[in-house]
């Protein structure tokens, strides 16, 4: 990385970048104006650019240290909206972590100081979401995957606030609680259940039962499959596509 003659950048273990800089003896790192929590940037370039602008504040005489300003406590539900506008996710893990959020987290954590969440508020919503699961009410993980799920975001969130210096620890703590077991155990068909099921089929989808069978295509990448996708001389499918169903319809 080239040496700067004002201030530094640096990766994150989010991917992110952070800028930081030394005033009269002290480190400064970048934040927001609107509510003094961390700035971080998508790029490198960003953060450069981000230090070229605060040494023309400071050669200006209009930069204040951050103490200096009113700050306002950055809310989990702030945060997290930000932590999934700046990932690069595919669409359903969007929708998916966006139904988390809105339907298991936000309800406890959404207005809560970011800084004030505890491990032992998270070891009670935990433990709240299995009690809950039993009760018939709705918009509450009815299976042990769903729970692990929410608990498994919350705590990548939680990381990455970690990783910007937002909160000193990661508040979750729970004993496998981003793991599940099974509910069900799963029995494959037998081939003689395969073959019968391929009988019984159309024509134009009998491929698709055995490929989804012996190669373990899923459902978008079997209806997207074509023809130029097969190489049958060398016994080789690529699987280049795939057709998704998201909260704005397919893709």
């Amino acid at each position: 990385m080239p040496r700067r003659d004002f201030g530094q950048v640096r990766p994150l273990r989010s991917g992110r970048w952070q800028a930081r800089w030394k005033l009269s003896g002290v480190w400064y790192t970048a934040r927001r104006e609107s509510d003094g929590g961390p700035m971080t940037f998508s790029t490198e370039k960003q953060a450069e650019d981000h230090l070229t602008w605060v040494r023309r504040e400071i050669e200006a005489g209009r930069w204040t240290p951050p103490a200096a300003r009113p700050a306002k406590v950055q809310t989990f539900g702030e945060y997290a909206q930000a932590w999934l506008r700046d990932r690069d996710l595919a669409p359903t893990t969007r929708d998916h972590y966006a139904k988390l959020l809105r339907d298991w987290i936000y309800p406890t954590f959404g207005d809560d100081a970011i800084t004030s969440i505890t491990p032992a508020a998270v070891r009670s919503w935990h433990a709240n979401l299995a009690r809950a699961a039993g009760s018939g009410r709705r918009k509450v993980p009815d299976r042990p995957t769903v729970r692990a799920h929410a608990y498994g975001l919350l705590r990548t969130v939680l990381n990455t606030a970690v990783a910007d210096e937002l909160i000193a620890a990661n508040p979750c703590r729970v004993r496998g609680g981003g793991q599940a077991k099974r509910v069900k155990r799963i029995v494959p068909a037998t081939l003689a259940e395969l073959e019968a099921l391929v009988t019984a089929t159309p024509a134009r989808y009998k491929l698709m039962i055995l490929l989804a069978s012996g190669c373990g295509l899923r459902q978008g990448e079997l209806f997207e499959l074509r023809r130029g996708d097969v190489d049958s001389a060398a016994g080789v499918i690529h699987v280049r596509r795939g057709d998704v169903r998201t909260s704005g319809g397919r893709r």
